[in-house]
């Protein structure tokens, strides 16, 4: 198949989870023999020809974001996302200049599937090009149980923002779902929430994001490893930097007493003045970017995924699992992947039961290490990037044959209105 995979940016460096998931999704696309062309939003110089993207794809083409999507300041996005009828991320990328590159690129080429990652990419798909070719939506979470969480348990503004959110969506969703041949979800959970919406000719399934489980391995560690407790997140997301500052702040202290020289690491590109700040208090490290993570997770006798907010499966906790380094998770944090309370991880949802978990795992290197070895087991049962896509293509290779079908059939194409 010639697939055209849309992408709000360049899926590299792999710094955070969406730019993860979308380079290994096209990765294993294309080990798989099918050709991919990627259009991605991009600002700054041509990417030269030893980019890792340009050896996967036939071709690479770039958009112009809009200055929405570049600033800097979320809050300005914010307000500026209130006066459009689109959900916030919709009116923030805009439509018009990925609408015009995916015009261009459907006249020279032809595709047999288009990939979009993100409603917001979905929402930019000329209607008409939907007719004849399959469009699959790979929601990477689901935008409406996210703004739900925001709505209970978030700030005074960010209910109020996440109300406004979720007034818009229905349109939004209804516009989208009238295009698409598939959905792809993060979960089963959202899968479920997904069908409630979706008319009953499209498909939905659940594919949760994967790890590498050849790069993401055990390290062979000389001698103990010190007493290191690791969060390893992209912090330019609110949530992340959400953990981060509640583990800091409540939990550690009281691991601390338990165990004086344990240590926090925080690992992960942009990090907030605030987040910068928590290195002030012994024992906690804040490194920003790192080339790579996989030194630092050898370093750790525990990863922690202390999220209260968030959709999706985690890529950092998958990640943590194939590395064999025990984790502890709030149920949050491990949503949609297959894991059992005491076998393959730890999961607590209070503060002290957090902080209990840590510190028995830091005092246990037994059950440490029992943990881990499950944990690594399940990894590469399942949650291997090549297994995930393996089993996804025969999907749609049956879209695609279906589509084909029904468009030589001449059966019309209904667009729903709205």
């Amino acid at each position: 198949m010639r697939i055209l995979m849309l992408s709000p940016y360049i899926p590299w460096p792999l710094n955070g989870g969406p730019p993860i998931r979308i380079y290994y999704v096209l990765r294993e696309l294309v080990r798989l023999g099918h050709e991919v062309v990627l259009l991605a939003g991009h600002d700054g110089p041509p990417l030269p020809t030893s980019h890792p993207l340009t050896s996967l794809c036939r071709e690479i083409v770039t958009y112009q974001p809009p200055e929405s999507a570049r600033s800097g300041v979320p809050f300005l996005s914010a307000l500026r996302s209130l006066a459009s009828p689109l959900p916030s991320v919709a009116a923030k990328f805009g439509a018009r200049h990925i609408r015009e590159s995916i015009q261009r690129l459907a006249e020279k080429h032809e595709f047999d599937l288009i990939w979009a990652n993100f409603a917001f990419m979905a929402y930019a798909v000329p209607p008409e090009l939907c007719r004849t070719t399959p469009l699959v939506l790979d929601e990477h979470e689901s935008e409406g149980l996210l703004w739900r969480q925001f709505l209970r348990h978030g700030s005074l503004a960010k209910r109020a923002f996440a109300l406004v959110n979720l007034i818009k969506l229905p349109a939004f969703q209804k516009r989208i779902m009238s295009q698409v041949a598939a959905v792809l979800s993060n979960s089963e959970r959202e899968a479920d929430f997904t069908r409630q919406y979706a008319p009953p000719g499209v498909q939905v399934w659940a594919v949760p994001n994967g790890v590498d489980t050849a790069v993401f391995a055990p390290a062979q560690t000389e001698g103990n490893k010190k007493n290191v407790i690791l969060l390893c997140s992209g912090l330019a997301v609110y949530r992340n930097r959400a953990a981060a500052r509640w583990f800091a702040r409540r939990m550690f202290p009281r691991i601390r007493l338990e165990v004086p020289d344990a240590e926090f690491w925080i690992v992960g590109s942009n990090p907030n003045r605030e987040i910068w700040r928590l290195a002030e208090t012994p024992g906690i490290h804040v490194t920003g970017t790192v080339e790579d993570v996989r030194p630092y997770y050898a370093m750790a006798k525990v990863a922690v995924a202390p999220y209260r907010y968030g959709e999706g499966t985690k890529i950092k906790v998958v990640e943590a699992m194939a590395c064999g380094t025990p984790v502890v998770s709030t149920s949050i944090g491990c949503q949609g992947i297959e894991v059992i309370d005491g076998k393959h991880l730890l999961i607590a949802d209070n503060e002290a039961d957090f902080s209990r978990r840590v510190a028995e795992l830091l005092r246990d290197p037994e059950r440490a290490q029992a943990l881990a070895a499950a944990a690594r087991g399940l990894a590469v049962e399942k949650y291997s990037w090549e297994r995930l896509i393996s089993n996804l293509e025969p999907k749609l290779a049956d879209l695609v044959r279906r589509t084909r079908g029904t468009a030589q059939a001449g059966i019309p194409h209904v667009t729903l209105q709205g």
